[in-house]
């Protein structure tokens, strides 16, 4: 591993300007588990890390009065699998944070970490865009609110500046009947997904019709992506087995995946279209049963 600068502020401002570089060769370092291994195998040389120990506030789970859902970037995503109010409220964030690693990589990683690395396959991405939620920026003066959906601009990209950091995410709170969902294929139970599917669905009544639905996709394009045109199939329809089987074959033809060591772009279409179904057949399950999600 090449030589670098350490730096542990105690503070968000300190911890802001010491991140400001021309090359973007200086990176936050919270749970290390992309970061250091990244570093080790030689992919990343940052010329220094700044860590994120010691900076108060970046460490919550809070909901509040409106049904909202706040959590810091620096939280874990074991406390996210754990946390009673994730759980009861957002159970599908918390079932994402369960799928990464190992319990002592989630023990360490954190939901920030997980979003800033910006792959392509970060398993916390799709629910959290399907539920519609917003990242908090700061550079240690001023804040700013992008939707999660804008945040990644391109595979390890992000519309993080020099000397900004992800200080929190917020989650609105989901209408009267929604059901939310994250399925995912892997190779291993350590391995990245080779397909995500997160899926939020808002029902219009008892009578089954969707109101609303986001239909998100991750590891088939350079970014999460959402599955417009599925969506637009959606809307105002009762879930039916014809309208299942049509919408998960428009999600194949719709992402734009490519071959790599995980799996060929043939195969992910049939793994999207499949994970599309399996989504939308359990929200019609749910809407049957007249459950709480």
């Amino acid at each position: 591993m090449k030589e670098f600068d350490y730096v542990r502020p105690s503070s968000l401002e300190e911890a802001c300007e010491a991140l400001v570089c021309d090359d973007q060769s200086v990176k936050p370092l919270a749970g290390g588990t992309d970061l250091l291994v990244q570093m080790r195998e030689g992919g990343l040389r940052p010329r220094g890390l700044v860590s994120l120990r010691d900076v108060p506030g970046l460490r919550f789970i809070r909901s509040n009065d409106d049904g909202s859902l706040e959590i810091g970037a620096a939280t874990t995503l074991s406390a996210i699998e754990r946390s009673q109010e994730v759980r009861e409220h957002f159970p599908a964030i918390a079932e994402a944070a369960s799928f990464i690693g190992s319990v002592q990589v989630r023990d360490r990683a954190t939901i920030g970490g997980n979003l800033c690395n910006a792959a392509p396959s970060a398993d916390t991405a799709p629910i959290l865009i399907a539920y519609g939620a917003l990242a908090t920026i700061s550079d240690g003066r001023h804040e700013r609110t992008v939707p999660l959906e804008e945040f990644f601009t391109g595979p390890s990209e992000t519309v993080l500046k020099p000397g900004e950091l992800l200080v929190s995410l917020t989650v609105p709170p989901p209408p009267a009947r929604t059901f939310g969902k994250y399925y995912k294929t892997f190779r291993s139970a350590m391995d990245c997904c080779t397909v995500g599917v997160g899926v939020c669905a808002v029902f219009a009544d008892g009578s089954g019709v969707l109101q609303d639905v986001r239909l998100v996709m991750g590891a088939v394009a350079p970014t999460p992506m959402r599955a417009r045109e599925c969506e637009e199939l959606l809307r105002g329809r009762a879930l039916d087995d014809e309208l299942i089987a049509r919408v998960g074959a428009r999600a194949a033809e719709e992402i734009k995946p490519i071959d790599d060591v995980r799996a060929a772009a043939a195969y992910r279409r049939v793994l999207a279209a499949v994970l599309t179904r399996r989504a939308l057949a359990a929200a019609r399950s749910w809407a049957q049963k007249g459950a709480v999600a």
